[in-house]
């Protein structure tokens, strides 16, 4: 099949990584042990581990009440900093002459990710956005992917992820979307060892160069080196 719908991280991908995540998860570990939860790993584990012990919806909201003025002030300290990734608005560009629409996954809230998306120039070449703030679970759970592919009434296989994180690689792959991860993002290469994406990318433009090798004889070849 050809490729549809690009559905992109945002930090690390579009832009560069500038998330403190040492601080940032020190801090966030004291907030959800103040909210009494015991809750370990990364910004997202912790996050997606809460909600699954919450019983409701309203409980859900409690944690986003408590919790979320935590996330979106690290949020708005990597807003200060990020910048678009070379070659960022030409891909998405690009994407769009082909007939290719592009969408957003992130685990960054919708304040903080509409701002930077607007000052960028990226936001009206992603449709749908969605952020952390839109959907129960953070990835690497796949909610988020799987809503994109259901608002875009398209399957699995017509989709890539492109990322840059081992949480994008678990999300997109419990989704059964195909991955290709930019290096230079969140996670050295080592981390994905134990779970290589489909495709590694040095650069965006190589991003181009993958979809366009979907449509040639022999199928898709990797772009990345």
């Amino acid at each position: 099949m050809t490729i549809e719908t690009v559905i992109f991280d945002f930090e690390g991908t579009l832009v560069d990584f500038q998330w403190q995540l040492e601080p940032a998860q020190a801090e966030l570990r004291r907030a959800f042990a103040a909210q009494g939860l015991a809750v370990d790993g990364n910004y997202a584990q912790m996050w997606n581990a809460a909600v699954d012990r919450a019983p409701g919806a309203a409980q859900v909201h409690a944690l986003r009440a408590a919790l979320g003025p935590v996330y979106d002030r690290w949020d708005a300290d990597a807003l200060a900093r990020w910048a678009p990734r070379a070659g960022a608005v030409a891909l998405l560009h690009a994407l769009a002459v082909r007939g290719v629409t592009a969408a957003m996954v992130s685990n960054i809230g919708r304040s903080a990710l509409a701002t930077a998306l607007d000052s960028c120039g990226l936001g009206r070449s992603l449709a749908p956005v969605l952020s952390r703030d839109d959907v129960v679970h953070m990835k690497p759970h796949p909610e988020g992917v799987r809503a994109v592919l259901a608002m875009r009434g398209i399957e699995p296989a017509e989709a890539l992820f492109v990322g840059d994180s081992l949480a994008d690689v678990a999300a997109a792959r419990a989704a059964g979307v195909r991955v290709a991860i930019v290096r230079g993002g969140e996670c050295a290469a080592t981390a994905f060892d134990a779970m290589p994406p489909d495709h590694f990318v040095d650069t965006l433009a190589q991003v181009e160069a993958l979809v366009d090798s979907w449509d040639a004889p022999g199928g898709p070849r990797d772009a990345g080196t």
